[in-house]
């Protein structure tokens, strides 16, 4: 028997709240510095190597949550899910499973978001999607002065996608915080005004 999992997410009950967190793990994302010095001691957290990986991981992990909280937000509600079905052409309302396979289908970002959590929770993946790969570029630059600078950029690719296949990890994460909010307020989620608001962000 499944158990709501709300008394356990500290505090997150709505899922505008967990676009919110979306949108703040974006921010973050965006406070990270694109280039390190190397070989000194990093002045906060923000500036450590690969800071930026572990934001982006995280706000992608966020996105795909949102796709089990908008299934389960709107599976009770009829005129919610015939508002998701004129919103999201051909999405499947059978099972969570079924959901989150359309959802994927749907809008490339979120299978990307699928690949990268599914590929950070699991040393070995049974069932890898042969199209989709990341690339991650480490960029040195030596100066005259003698420091050195390290940027770490990484990049998706989606074989058979042409250019629309190939995009920064966070150009993504920023374009999917705004998607998600196109969707949400399509399908008429109530709670937008009580969980999300512009000054916060």
């Amino acid at each position: 028997m499944a158990i709501e999992a709300s008394d356990r997410t500290l505090g997150l009950i709505n899922i505008w709240q967990v676009l919110r967190k979306l949108l703040w793990e974006v921010e973050l994302l965006k406070a990270i510095p694109t280039k390190l010095v190397v070989g000194i001691k990093p002045i906060d957290v923000l500036h450590v190597q690969d800071a930026g990986l572990y934001a982006a991981i995280n706000a992608a992990s966020t996105s795909l949550a949102l796709v089990d909280w908008l299934y389960h937000t709107i599976r009770e509600d009829h005129q919610l899910m015939s508002n998701a079905r004129a919103t999201l052409r051909n999405i499947q309302l059978s099972s969570e499973k079924a959901f989150l396979l359309s959802m994927r289908e749907l809008y490339k970002p979120i299978n990307a978001c699928h690949q990268i959590c599914n590929s950070n929770k699991h040393f070995h993946l049974h069932k890898p999607d042969r199209n989709f790969k990341v690339m991650v570029a480490e960029i040195i630059m030596e100066h005259p002065d003698g420091s050195t600078n390290i940027s770490t950029v990484p990049h998706i690719m989606q074989n058979g996608e042409g250019t629309d296949g190939s995009m920064l990890i966070s150009d993504m994460l920023v374009n999917l915080g705004v998607w998600w909010e196109d969707v949400l307020v399509k399908i008429g989620v109530p709670g937008r005004d009580q969980f999300l608001t512009r000054s916060e962000l």
